[in-house]
């Protein structure tokens, strides 16, 4: 009697494949449906980080993302290696690497933690609302032609605090939520905390304030309460620009306000030589 063997599922993110190499690492093929203003948006390439770390570390969970980026990266195939780097009780270390032409494109070291026993965790909770006004009262996120990113989500802006607008503050608050069809999981969050424009271009014209050069993320719940309209609330801004970078600070969270993510991000704001 034949046997039915089936192929195991390859990992996924945002519609990427997560090609496994033979040897520590992953074949990706960017597509043009991530390009951003420069390159390939760099949430996106974070998400897939994420979810290589998720493949070499299956029994812990992604709770803190630290990313540098080096370069620009074109669309197309790049590779994506991941490493266990220290596993302890509690915790373990992966570093992540995205390579494109022989460099170095995007490190990322990713901080994983084992599921805690109860009576070992010491918590506590302040809601904090966004000051932002209901999902129907915010207007649709309209992306540049070359910008195709923002598609790759379902989001809202507060009317207020639109890109080019010199607005009273450099911030950008509104609303977001998957795709039909995605969810809300770890490699998502880190990729939408990157997602919403860039505060900078309240008050300053691309691609000063929307270059990324670093982004610390924090996951507190990767798969949190949404409601049946799926709606997250988010927050971005920067209070400093010096010496050509600004430093972005960001939260999402759920419409009553729990804590899902934190981000803080430094942009490249100096001016083009």
């Amino acid at each position: 009697m034949l046997s039915c063997m089936t192929q195991p599922t390859l990992p996924e993110f945002a519609g990427t494949v997560l090609q496994p190499d033979g040897r520590d690492g992953f074949e990706v093929d960017l597509p043009d449906r991530w390009a951003s203003l420069v390159g390939v948006h760099g949430g996106y390439m974070v998400g897939l980080a994420v979810r290589a770390a998720e493949q070499v570390v299956p029994d812990r969970s992604v709770r803190t993302v630290s990313t540098s980026f080096r370069s620009s990266v074109a669309l197309g195939s790049a590779t994506l290696h991941a490493t266990e780097v220290r596993r302890g009780r509690s915790a373990s270390n992966v570093d992540v690497v995205l390579r494109q032409d022989g460099r170095d494109a995007m490190v990322v070291h990713v901080t994983m933690l084992a599921a805690l026993d109860g009576g070992r965790s010491v918590e506590w909770e302040r809601r904090t609302p966004l000051p932002i006004p209901p999902v129907d009262e915010c207007v649709d996120i309209v992306p540049p032609t070359p910008v195709p990113h923002f598609l790759r989500a379902d989001g809202r802006l507060d009317p207020s605090s639109l890109p080019f607008s010199d607005g009273p503050d450099t911030s950008v608050r509104g609303y977001v939520r998957p795709l039909a069809g995605e969810r809300v999981d770890a490699a998502w969050l880190a990729m939408i905390c990157d997602w919403f424009p860039p505060p900078a271009f309240v008050n300053v014209m691309p691609p000063a304030g929307g270059i990324s050069v670093d982004m610390l993320t924090h996951i507190h719940r990767p798969t949190p309460p949404t409601g049946d309209d799926g709606w997250l609330g988010g927050w971005f801004e920067i209070e400093t620009s010096h010496d050509g970078l600004a430093t972005e600070r960001g939260r999402i969270v759920t419409p009553d306000g729990l804590a899902v993510a934190d981000s803080i991000q430094t942009r490249w704001t100096a001016a083009r030589g």
